[in-house]
């Protein structure tokens, strides 16, 4: 995955990408996927496959469900966004910007989502695939656990 730096490319440079990559992948250029992508990168934060269908249906540009995850991909494999892991059944993105990157501690009895920074990490990750001889694409680190709120009510 190539790594893009978000806050010094404009969407059009960015459809330009998304068009020349559907092209070598033999797939049309479309309306819809361009509204995906725009949203996308408009999205501050983390974002779900159906917040956009929302988002979408209400400005009026109708686009399915398969269209949204298949374009989601491609943005992904672009280094346009991230696929963010938590403990639900569906993935979550999030655009990947110059901005370093966030890891999360996850409540496991209320859902809440802290954002911590840990360089450590990726150093480790670019150690161990260094001495493994194995290249890395992407890394999910997340701590699940119980957060104070809830363990205060817990006492």
């Amino acid at each position: 995955m190539q790594i893009i730096n978000m806050s010094e490319m404009n969407v059009e440079v960015a459809r330009k990408k998304l068009a020349e990559l559907l092209k070598k992948k033999k797939l049309r250029s479309t309306v819809e996927r361009s509204a995906i992508l725009d949203e996308a990168l408009a999205t501050e934060g983390h974002f779900e496959a159906d917040d956009l269908l929302a988002i979408l249906k209400t400005k009026g540009v109708k686009t399915s469900r398969a269209t949204i995850y298949r374009t989601l991909e491609l943005l992904c494999d672009l280094g346009f966004l991230r696929k963010v892991c938590f403990r639900e059944a569906h993935l979550h993105f999030q655009k990947i910007t110059d901005e370093p990157r966030r890891e999360h501690l996850i409540c496991t009895n209320c859902g809440a989502q802290i954002e911590v920074q840990l360089p450590q990490i990726a150093e480790i990750n670019q150690r161990l695939c260094a001495e493994s001889d194995f290249r890395m694409t992407d890394y999910c680190f997340n701590i699940f656990g119980i957060c104070s709120k809830c363990a205060k009510g817990n006492e």
